[in-house]
Protein backbone atom coordinates (compact mmCIF):
# COMPACT_ATOMS: atom_id res chain seq x y z
CA UNK A 1 0.00 0.00 0.00
CA UNK A 2 2.67 2.39 0.90
CA UNK A 3 4.38 1.56 -2.44
CA UNK A 4 1.21 2.80 -4.02
CA UNK A 5 0.78 5.82 -1.99
CA UNK A 6 4.58 7.00 -2.39
CA UNK A 7 4.19 6.47 -6.41
CA UNK A 8 0.95 8.77 -6.62
CA UNK A 9 2.80 11.05 -4.79
CA UNK A 10 5.63 11.04 -6.95
CA UNK A 11 3.28 11.03 -10.22
CA UNK A 12 1.41 14.64 -8.67
CA UNK A 13 4.73 16.38 -7.84
CA UNK A 14 6.00 15.81 -11.57
CA UNK A 15 2.57 16.82 -13.03
CA UNK A 16 2.88 20.29 -10.15
CA UNK A 17 6.62 20.24 -11.63
CA UNK A 18 5.10 20.25 -15.43
CA UNK A 19 2.75 22.88 -14.51
CA UNK A 20 5.61 25.07 -13.39
CA UNK A 21 7.52 24.55 -16.51
CA UNK A 22 4.45 25.67 -18.38
CA UNK A 23 3.96 29.30 -16.47
CA UNK A 24 7.62 30.15 -16.78
CA UNK A 25 7.61 30.16 -20.53
CA UNK A 26 10.97 30.98 -21.70
CA UNK A 27 12.28 28.12 -18.86
CA UNK A 28 11.36 25.89 -21.50
CA UNK A 29 14.75 26.08 -23.09
CA UNK A 30 16.68 25.38 -19.94
CA UNK A 31 19.63 22.84 -19.05
CA UNK A 32 18.52 19.71 -19.48
CA UNK A 33 21.13 16.45 -19.45
CA UNK A 34 20.16 13.02 -19.23
CA UNK A 35 22.56 9.94 -19.13
CA UNK A 36 22.22 6.26 -18.84
CA UNK A 37 24.19 3.27 -18.15
CA UNK A 38 24.09 -0.47 -17.88
CA UNK A 39 26.38 -1.63 -14.55
CA UNK A 40 27.15 -5.44 -13.85
CA UNK A 41 28.80 -6.25 -10.14
CA UNK A 42 29.47 -9.92 -9.49
CA UNK A 43 29.76 -10.89 -5.63
CA UNK A 44 31.07 -13.97 -4.03
CA UNK A 45 28.69 -13.53 -1.26
CA UNK A 46 25.67 -11.19 -1.96
CA UNK A 47 24.25 -11.49 0.82
CA UNK A 48 26.90 -10.45 3.16
CA UNK A 49 25.80 -13.72 5.34
CA UNK A 50 28.57 -14.99 7.49
CA UNK A 51 27.37 -18.43 7.06
CA UNK A 52 25.27 -18.32 4.02
CA UNK A 53 27.89 -17.19 1.27
CA UNK A 54 26.12 -17.20 -2.27
CA UNK A 55 27.83 -15.83 -4.83
CA UNK A 56 25.52 -13.93 -7.71
CA UNK A 57 25.78 -11.57 -10.45
CA UNK A 58 24.16 -7.96 -10.27
CA UNK A 59 22.68 -6.11 -13.50
CA UNK A 60 21.67 -2.66 -13.09
CA UNK A 61 20.12 -0.25 -15.98
CA UNK A 62 19.88 3.21 -15.11
CA UNK A 63 18.59 6.70 -16.15
CA UNK A 64 19.31 10.01 -14.84
CA UNK A 65 17.48 13.24 -15.88
CA UNK A 66 18.99 16.89 -14.94
CA UNK A 67 17.01 19.75 -15.93
CA UNK A 68 17.33 23.62 -14.41
CA UNK A 69 15.30 26.62 -15.40
CA UNK A 70 16.12 29.84 -16.68
CA UNK A 71 15.40 32.53 -14.01
CA UNK A 72 12.37 34.28 -13.73
CA UNK A 73 8.67 34.08 -11.69
CA UNK A 74 8.89 30.23 -11.59
CA UNK A 75 11.78 28.14 -11.53
CA UNK A 76 12.08 24.48 -11.34
CA UNK A 77 15.41 22.10 -11.07
CA UNK A 78 15.09 17.98 -11.35
CA UNK A 79 17.89 15.89 -10.59
CA UNK A 80 16.22 12.04 -10.64
CA UNK A 81 17.83 9.00 -11.23
CA UNK A 82 15.55 5.81 -12.33
CA UNK A 83 17.58 1.96 -12.33
CA UNK A 84 16.14 -1.48 -12.29
CA UNK A 85 18.36 -4.54 -11.02
CA UNK A 86 18.22 -7.51 -11.88
CA UNK A 87 20.13 -10.36 -9.90
CA UNK A 88 21.07 -13.47 -12.41
CA UNK A 89 20.95 -16.18 -9.29
CA UNK A 90 17.86 -15.03 -7.60
CA UNK A 91 20.08 -14.14 -4.49
CA UNK A 92 17.39 -11.22 -4.41
CA UNK A 93 14.14 -10.56 -6.27
CA UNK A 94 14.44 -7.60 -9.09
CA UNK A 95 14.18 -4.21 -7.75
CA UNK A 96 13.41 -0.93 -9.01
CA UNK A 97 15.52 2.41 -7.37
CA UNK A 98 14.05 5.48 -7.42
CA UNK A 99 16.65 8.52 -6.49
CA UNK A 100 16.74 12.16 -6.55
CA UNK A 101 14.88 15.58 -5.96
CA UNK A 102 12.21 17.78 -7.54
CA UNK A 103 11.86 21.15 -6.79
CA UNK A 104 10.48 24.69 -8.07
CA UNK A 105 9.39 28.00 -6.84
CA UNK A 106 6.83 30.44 -8.22
CA UNK A 107 6.56 34.71 -6.97
CA UNK A 108 2.82 34.82 -6.27
CA UNK A 109 3.14 38.45 -5.16
CA UNK A 110 5.85 40.87 -4.49
CA UNK A 111 7.83 39.45 -1.45
CA UNK A 112 5.46 36.46 -1.61
CA UNK A 113 6.82 32.95 -3.12
CA UNK A 114 5.43 29.11 -2.78
CA UNK A 115 7.93 26.35 -2.68
CA UNK A 116 7.65 22.42 -3.26
CA UNK A 117 10.15 19.81 -3.65
CA UNK A 118 9.93 15.95 -3.45
CA UNK A 119 13.02 13.84 -2.43
CA UNK A 120 13.21 10.22 -2.99
CA UNK A 121 16.23 8.45 -1.19
CA UNK A 122 16.59 4.76 -0.26
CA UNK A 123 17.87 4.51 3.58
CA UNK A 124 18.62 1.42 5.83
CA UNK A 125 16.42 0.22 8.07
CA UNK A 126 18.20 -1.66 10.61
CA UNK A 127 21.88 -0.24 11.33
CA UNK A 128 22.79 -3.25 12.92
CA UNK A 129 22.12 -5.58 9.98
CA UNK A 130 24.49 -5.79 6.91
CA UNK A 131 23.83 -3.21 4.14
CA UNK A 132 22.19 -4.82 1.55
CA UNK A 133 18.98 -4.65 -0.92
CA UNK A 134 16.65 -6.00 1.84
CA UNK A 135 17.87 -4.32 4.70
CA UNK A 136 16.79 -0.89 2.21
CA UNK A 137 13.72 1.16 2.08
CA UNK A 138 12.45 3.44 -0.16
CA UNK A 139 12.13 7.01 1.80
CA UNK A 140 9.64 9.65 0.07
CA UNK A 141 9.72 13.42 1.39
CA UNK A 142 7.20 15.53 0.41
CA UNK A 143 7.42 19.30 1.29
CA UNK A 144 5.40 22.63 0.28
CA UNK A 145 4.43 25.89 1.79
CA UNK A 146 4.73 29.62 1.74
CA UNK A 147 7.92 31.93 2.30
CA UNK A 148 6.92 36.13 2.43
CA UNK A 149 9.54 38.50 2.86
CA UNK A 150 9.24 41.76 3.92
CA UNK A 151 12.27 44.08 3.33
CA UNK A 152 12.21 46.38 6.24
CA UNK A 153 15.44 48.90 5.48
CA UNK A 154 18.35 47.70 2.43
CA UNK A 155 19.96 45.39 5.37
CA UNK A 156 16.78 44.54 7.48
CA UNK A 157 14.63 41.88 6.11
CA UNK A 158 11.67 39.90 8.27
CA UNK A 159 10.68 36.52 7.14
CA UNK A 160 7.53 34.23 7.39
CA UNK A 161 7.22 30.66 6.44
CA UNK A 162 4.90 27.65 6.55
CA UNK A 163 5.42 24.03 5.62
CA UNK A 164 3.45 21.03 5.47
CA UNK A 165 5.79 17.58 4.85
CA UNK A 166 5.17 14.33 4.15
CA UNK A 167 7.33 11.36 4.69
CA UNK A 168 6.19 7.50 3.43
CA UNK A 169 8.40 5.12 3.73
CA UNK A 170 8.02 1.76 1.14
CA UNK A 171 8.09 -0.90 4.22
CA UNK A 172 4.76 -1.24 6.50
CA UNK A 173 6.98 -1.39 9.55
CA UNK A 174 8.22 2.39 9.05
CA UNK A 175 6.07 4.32 10.13
CA UNK A 176 4.85 7.66 7.85
CA UNK A 177 4.58 10.94 9.25
CA UNK A 178 2.95 14.21 8.61
CA UNK A 179 4.02 17.30 9.66
CA UNK A 180 3.24 21.28 10.11
CA UNK A 181 5.49 23.94 10.77
CA UNK A 182 6.31 27.66 11.44
CA UNK A 183 9.43 29.59 11.40
CA UNK A 184 10.14 33.68 11.71
CA UNK A 185 13.37 35.52 10.86
CA UNK A 186 14.84 38.42 11.19
CA UNK A 187 18.02 38.87 9.45
CA UNK A 188 20.63 41.94 9.11
CA UNK A 189 23.23 42.72 7.05
CA UNK A 190 26.10 44.21 9.02
CA UNK A 191 28.20 44.10 5.58
CA UNK A 192 28.61 42.89 2.33
CA UNK A 193 30.14 40.21 3.89
CA UNK A 194 28.58 39.34 7.64
CA UNK A 195 24.81 38.57 8.21
CA UNK A 196 22.94 37.87 10.95
CA UNK A 197 19.97 36.76 12.20
CA UNK A 198 17.59 35.68 15.13
CA UNK A 199 14.77 33.18 14.40
CA UNK A 200 12.13 30.78 16.05
CA UNK A 201 10.23 27.86 15.07
CA UNK A 202 7.40 25.12 15.87
CA UNK A 203 6.34 22.11 14.54
CA UNK A 204 4.39 19.23 14.86
CA UNK A 205 4.68 15.99 13.52
CA UNK A 206 1.72 13.04 13.67
CA UNK A 207 3.08 9.52 12.89
CA UNK A 208 0.45 6.94 11.57
CA UNK A 209 1.15 4.72 15.17
CA UNK A 210 -0.73 7.67 17.14
CA UNK A 211 2.70 9.08 18.20
CA UNK A 212 2.60 12.92 17.93
CA UNK A 213 5.81 14.91 18.41
CA UNK A 214 6.27 18.53 19.17
CA UNK A 215 9.51 20.64 18.39
CA UNK A 216 10.23 24.24 19.32
CA UNK A 217 13.31 26.39 18.71
CA UNK A 218 14.77 29.72 19.13
CA UNK A 219 18.24 30.00 17.30
CA UNK A 220 20.83 33.06 16.38
CA UNK A 221 22.54 32.52 12.84
CA UNK A 222 25.36 33.71 11.27
CA UNK A 223 27.18 33.89 7.74
CA UNK A 224 31.09 36.06 7.15
CA UNK A 225 32.97 35.73 3.91
CA UNK A 226 36.49 36.18 2.79
CA UNK A 227 37.83 36.15 0.00
CA UNK A 228 39.33 32.35 0.66
CA UNK A 229 36.91 31.35 3.50
CA UNK A 230 32.87 31.08 3.89
CA UNK A 231 31.65 30.13 7.49
CA UNK A 232 27.96 30.06 8.46
CA UNK A 233 25.93 28.60 11.49
CA UNK A 234 23.12 28.90 14.16
CA UNK A 235 23.04 28.06 17.90
CA UNK A 236 20.13 27.86 19.63
CA UNK A 237 17.86 26.15 22.32
CA UNK A 238 15.23 23.56 21.57
CA UNK A 239 12.52 21.63 23.22
CA UNK A 240 11.33 18.17 21.63
CA UNK A 241 7.90 16.61 23.35
CA UNK A 242 6.86 13.44 22.51
CA UNK A 243 3.43 11.59 22.93
CA UNK A 244 2.24 8.28 22.39
CA UNK A 245 -0.87 6.95 24.70
CA UNK A 246 -0.58 7.58 28.28
CA UNK A 247 3.23 8.19 27.99
CA UNK A 248 5.03 11.50 27.49
CA UNK A 249 8.70 12.31 27.04
CA UNK A 250 10.21 15.88 26.92
CA UNK A 251 13.65 16.87 26.19
CA UNK A 252 15.67 19.83 25.72
CA UNK A 253 19.03 21.19 24.95
CA UNK A 254 21.55 23.44 23.36
CA UNK A 255 21.57 22.93 19.26
CA UNK A 256 23.20 23.93 16.74
CA UNK A 257 24.93 24.03 12.96
CA UNK A 258 28.74 25.16 11.80
CA UNK A 259 29.84 25.28 8.07
CA UNK A 260 33.05 26.14 6.50
CA UNK A 261 34.57 26.23 3.45
CA UNK A 262 38.36 27.46 3.02
CA UNK A 263 39.55 27.69 -0.73
CA UNK A 264 43.31 26.72 0.25
CA UNK A 265 44.70 27.49 -3.35
CA UNK A 266 43.08 27.15 -6.77
CA UNK A 267 43.22 23.01 -6.43
CA UNK A 268 42.97 21.92 -2.92
CA UNK A 269 39.80 22.56 -0.80
CA UNK A 270 38.96 22.19 3.19
CA UNK A 271 35.58 21.86 4.19
CA UNK A 272 33.58 21.19 8.00
CA UNK A 273 30.34 21.08 8.91
CA UNK A 274 28.60 20.13 12.17
CA UNK A 275 25.24 19.60 13.31
CA UNK A 276 23.05 18.97 16.68
CA UNK A 277 19.91 18.76 16.66
CA UNK A 278 16.51 17.42 18.69
CA UNK A 279 14.74 16.05 15.62
CA UNK A 280 12.72 12.23 13.75
CA UNK A 281 13.41 9.41 11.66
CA UNK A 282 11.21 11.01 9.11
CA UNK A 283 13.34 14.12 8.55
CA UNK A 284 15.42 14.56 5.74
CA UNK A 285 19.23 15.05 8.41
CA UNK A 286 20.17 11.96 6.89
CA UNK A 287 20.16 13.30 2.92
CA UNK A 288 22.15 16.32 4.06
CA UNK A 289 25.51 13.83 6.38
CA UNK A 290 25.75 11.10 3.68
CA UNK A 291 27.39 8.68 6.19
CA UNK A 292 24.61 9.04 8.76
CA UNK A 293 21.73 7.08 8.61
CA UNK A 294 18.81 6.88 11.57
CA UNK A 295 18.49 3.01 13.00
CA UNK A 296 14.41 2.60 11.50
CA UNK A 297 13.79 -0.23 14.08
CA UNK A 298 14.03 2.48 16.78
CA UNK A 299 12.13 5.04 18.63
CA UNK A 300 11.54 8.31 16.64
CA UNK A 301 12.55 11.07 18.15
CA UNK A 302 16.35 11.09 18.50
CA UNK A 303 18.98 13.53 19.81
CA UNK A 304 21.72 14.09 17.03
CA UNK A 305 25.50 14.71 16.83
CA UNK A 306 27.11 14.46 13.36
CA UNK A 307 29.98 16.17 11.72
CA UNK A 308 32.21 15.64 8.87
CA UNK A 309 35.50 17.34 7.32
CA UNK A 310 37.27 16.67 4.29
CA UNK A 311 40.21 18.00 2.40
CA UNK A 312 40.31 17.80 -1.81
CA UNK A 313 42.86 18.20 -3.84
CA UNK A 314 44.37 18.57 -7.54
CA UNK A 315 47.74 18.40 -8.33
CA UNK A 316 49.79 19.54 -11.40
CA UNK A 317 49.78 16.28 -13.46
CA UNK A 318 45.89 15.97 -13.36
CA UNK A 319 45.91 13.72 -9.98
CA UNK A 320 43.36 13.75 -7.15
CA UNK A 321 43.06 13.19 -3.66
CA UNK A 322 40.87 13.67 -1.46
CA UNK A 323 39.52 12.50 2.45
CA UNK A 324 36.99 12.37 4.73
CA UNK A 325 36.41 11.83 8.71
CA UNK A 326 33.00 11.70 9.89
CA UNK A 327 31.39 11.15 13.44
CA UNK A 328 28.22 10.36 14.53
CA UNK A 329 26.35 9.97 17.75
CA UNK A 330 22.46 9.20 17.70
CA UNK A 331 20.63 9.16 21.68
CA UNK A 332 16.73 7.96 20.87
CA UNK A 333 14.92 9.55 23.55
CA UNK A 334 12.07 7.33 24.24
CA UNK A 335 14.45 4.16 24.31
CA UNK A 336 17.43 5.68 25.74
CA UNK A 337 19.41 4.07 23.74
CA UNK A 338 22.70 4.98 22.01
CA UNK A 339 24.47 4.15 18.53
CA UNK A 340 27.88 6.03 17.69
CA UNK A 341 29.54 5.66 14.45
CA UNK A 342 32.68 7.13 12.98
CA UNK A 343 34.36 6.72 9.72
CA UNK A 344 37.36 7.80 7.35
CA UNK A 345 36.89 7.43 3.44
CA UNK A 346 39.93 8.05 1.20
CA UNK A 347 40.68 8.19 -2.61
CA UNK A 348 43.55 8.78 -4.96
CA UNK A 349 43.04 8.52 -8.88
CA UNK A 350 45.88 9.58 -11.78
CA UNK A 351 45.32 9.85 -15.31
CA UNK A 352 47.66 7.40 -17.31
CA UNK A 353 46.96 8.80 -20.85
CA UNK A 354 44.59 11.21 -22.51
CA UNK A 355 41.99 9.07 -22.13
CA UNK A 356 42.66 6.65 -19.54
CA UNK A 357 42.83 6.94 -15.60
CA UNK A 358 43.40 4.72 -12.66
CA UNK A 359 41.77 4.93 -8.94
CA UNK A 360 41.97 3.66 -5.78
CA UNK A 361 39.74 3.92 -2.79
CA UNK A 362 39.87 2.94 1.09
CA UNK A 363 37.17 3.43 3.88
CA UNK A 364 37.14 2.04 7.26
CA UNK A 365 33.62 2.42 9.90
CA UNK A 366 33.57 1.74 13.27
CA UNK A 367 29.50 1.68 15.28
CA UNK A 368 28.85 1.31 18.88
CA UNK A 369 25.67 0.11 20.32
CA UNK A 370 25.30 0.65 23.76
CA UNK A 371 22.45 -1.48 24.33
CA UNK A 372 24.25 -4.38 23.46
CA UNK A 373 27.51 -3.12 24.39
CA UNK A 374 28.83 -4.60 20.90
CA UNK A 375 31.15 -2.90 18.42
CA UNK A 376 31.14 -3.08 14.51
CA UNK A 377 33.82 -2.67 11.87
CA UNK A 378 33.97 -2.62 7.96
CA UNK A 379 36.73 -1.96 6.28
CA UNK A 380 36.51 -1.29 2.68
CA UNK A 381 39.47 -1.16 -0.36
CA UNK A 382 38.69 -1.07 -4.33
CA UNK A 383 40.54 -0.15 -7.19
CA UNK A 384 39.98 0.35 -11.00
CA UNK A 385 40.14 1.72 -14.52
CA UNK A 386 38.18 4.79 -16.19
CA UNK A 387 38.29 5.14 -20.04
CA UNK A 388 36.69 7.81 -22.23
CA UNK A 389 35.88 5.70 -25.36
CA UNK A 390 34.09 9.20 -26.68
CA UNK A 391 33.20 12.35 -25.96
CA UNK A 392 29.59 10.95 -24.63
CA UNK A 393 30.62 7.52 -23.56
CA UNK A 394 32.93 6.02 -20.62
CA UNK A 395 33.51 2.68 -19.14
CA UNK A 396 34.92 1.91 -15.67
CA UNK A 397 36.07 -1.65 -14.10
CA UNK A 398 36.85 -2.21 -10.92
CA UNK A 399 37.69 -4.78 -8.15
CA UNK A 400 36.91 -4.41 -4.25
CA UNK A 401 37.14 -6.26 -0.93
CA UNK A 402 34.56 -5.64 1.82
CA UNK A 403 35.34 -7.13 5.33
CA UNK A 404 32.80 -6.76 8.70
CA UNK A 405 34.08 -7.58 12.22
CA UNK A 406 32.10 -7.59 14.71
CA UNK A 407 31.48 -8.62 18.87
CA UNK A 408 28.66 -10.70 17.69
CA UNK A 409 29.76 -13.14 15.49
CA UNK A 410 26.67 -13.57 13.04
CA UNK A 411 27.41 -10.11 11.96
CA UNK A 412 30.61 -11.03 10.35
CA UNK A 413 31.14 -11.47 6.93
CA UNK A 414 33.54 -10.72 3.66
CA UNK A 415 33.12 -10.16 0.55
CA UNK A 416 35.10 -9.97 -2.73
CA UNK A 417 33.34 -8.04 -6.10
CA UNK A 418 34.15 -6.98 -9.38
CA UNK A 419 32.30 -4.58 -11.67
CA UNK A 420 32.06 -3.20 -14.85
CA UNK A 421 30.06 -0.03 -15.92
CA UNK A 422 29.40 1.22 -19.13
CA UNK A 423 27.91 5.11 -18.98
CA UNK A 424 26.36 7.26 -21.88
CA UNK A 425 25.59 11.06 -22.26
CA UNK A 426 22.42 11.55 -24.43
CA UNK A 427 22.49 15.11 -24.21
Amino acid sequence: MAEVHGSGKIRWVISIGVGCLMAAGPAMGATNSLSGGIDNRFSDNAGRDSANEQSDLETRVNLNFQHLSDPGQCTSSVDMGLAYSYWHGDAYDSKVYTNGTLQGQCELARGLVWQAFNTVSHVTRDNRRSDTQDNLTRKNVFSTGPVYTLQLTQVDELQFSAAYDQTEFEEREVPDSDRVSGTVSYNHNFSDTLQGGLSASAQRTELDTGEELDRESAVVTFSKVWATTQVSGSIGKNRLETRLGSQEVSTDGITGTFNLVRQINPSSELFLSANRRLTDQTSTLGLRFEDFNFDLTESSAVEVTAARAGYNTRFSDGSALSTELSVSRSDYVRTGNREERSGVNLRFSRPVTELLSWFTSAAYQHQRFEDEGAEDDVAQLSAGLDYQLSARMDVRSAIGHRQKTSDIESREYDENWIAVSLNYRFF
